[in-house]
């Protein structure tokens, strides 16, 4: 079932881009950024960082899973993760541990005052 999203259908009508309103609105706008943080709460996970080749460069630290589909998981940690790296994100289940793997292709610091004050970064790992 698809949707036709074109623009050539739909009418918002003219806008007039010297109302004061208009002007005072994208003001209050002007930089926003968007988080599209999933309203499910975080699930505590230990995620394991392998930044080489070698068991000995494996770093353990608990994270949260804060959002997951079936390619991609975003997990907030209290440190950044390098770009490249390999992540495996375990988390507990009633049935037992379960175990994805996934390397980072984004991490960037955390844009709510919240995540500021608690030094948190958001990372998008693409799981396989």
């Amino acid at each position: 079932m698809g949707h036709d999203k074109s623009r050539s259908s739909v009418s918002v009508g003219t806008v007039d881009w010297s109302d004061p309103d208009l002007d005072a609105l994208l003001q209050k706008v002007d930089g926003w950024r968007l988080d599209n943080r999933s309203d499910h709460p975080p699930q505590e996970v230990q995620i394991h960082i392998s930044s080489g080749w070698t068991s000995n460069s494996v770093v353990s630290k608990p994270a949260q899973l804060i959002w997951m589909d079936e390619q991609t998981m975003v997990v907030v940690t209290r440190f950044p993760v390098p770009q490249g790296d390999h992540v495996r994100v375990d988390s507990q289940h009633a049935d037992g541990t379960r175990t994805v793997w996934g390397w980072l292709v984004e991490g960037r610091e955390g844009s709510r005052a919240g995540d500021r004050e608690q030094g948190l970064f958001l990372n998008k790992l693409r799981i396989g």
